[in-house]
């Protein structure tokens, strides 16, 4: 006779992967196992196994430490935004009209227990609530690594944030240039091949495509707003 504890075991992992994905039909799931080679017969710690691995990516709840801050760095995709978050900055993204809107980075102190379906509430550095919306999912996300020497063909799902000393840049497929001049926000956008040099303290360099370099101002700060999801 198998051990019956199981059957709850089992059942809970197959509780949280599908909360962390509830936009999935139960047969989606299934599917999905399928894929990985689970069907009929297959030892349900196998099964276990796998679901645990959906609900590792796609969590039901946003882990937290006793302060209420992040444990790793997290994607929160909303109605409106996309907000990144680990364990000291919240990076808040929305798509404009035109286009890419610069995006918004902050220093935070703690936030409400949240997941898919729940209100996202973070309280910054300065003790006041930021309310943004309700989640749509979590996403755990694997290291991004340096940005220096990267070459566009290779950035895959990456969103870099580098803040400079005249203002910020959103690096994707596209090299974002933020800064404020008196009262006006400008925002240039350039076709990039290659990030040449970016370490907090030196030059920002990129090759531009087309053949120019280009050499900004001092690098602050590089924080990692998009990656690949990170996987068991």
């Amino acid at each position: 006779m198998q051990d019956p504890t199981r059957i709850d075991k089992t059942l809970a992992a197959l509780r949280d992967a599908w909360e962390g994905q509830p936009d999935l039909e139960l047969g989606t799931i299934v599917a999905m196992l399928a894929n990985q080679g689970i069907g009929w017969g297959s030892p349900d710690e196998q099964t276990r196994a796998a679901l645990e691995a959906m609900s590792y990516t796609h969590p039901p709840l946003l882990p937290m430490d006793d302060s209420g801050r992040v444990v790793g760095r997290w994607l929160l995709a909303g109605e409106k935004q996309r907000v990144t978050i680990d364990d000291s900055h919240v990076i808040v993204r929305r798509p404009g009209p035109d286009g890419q809107r610069q995006p918004v980075v902050w220093e935070y102190l703690s936030l409400r227990p949240t997941g898919p379906g729940r209100t996202l509430v973070i309280t910054d550095a300065e003790g006041f609530e930021h309310r943004l919306g309700v989640v749509r999912s979590l996403t755990r996300l694997a290291d991004a690594g340096s940005p220096e020497g990267l070459k566009k063909k290779a950035i895959g799902d990456r969103a870099l944030i580098i803040r400079v000393a005249d203002g910020l840049f959103l690096l994707d497929h596209r090299l974002h240039y933020f800064r404020q001049l008196r009262r006006e926000l400008v925002h240039e956008v350039f076709a990039w091949e290659q990030i040449e040099q970016c370490r907090p303290g030196a030059d920002l360099v990129v090759a531009l495509k087309g053949g120019e370099k280009r050499t900004f101002a001092a690098v602050e700060e590089v924080l990692v707003a998009e990656a690949a999801p990170a996987t068991r």
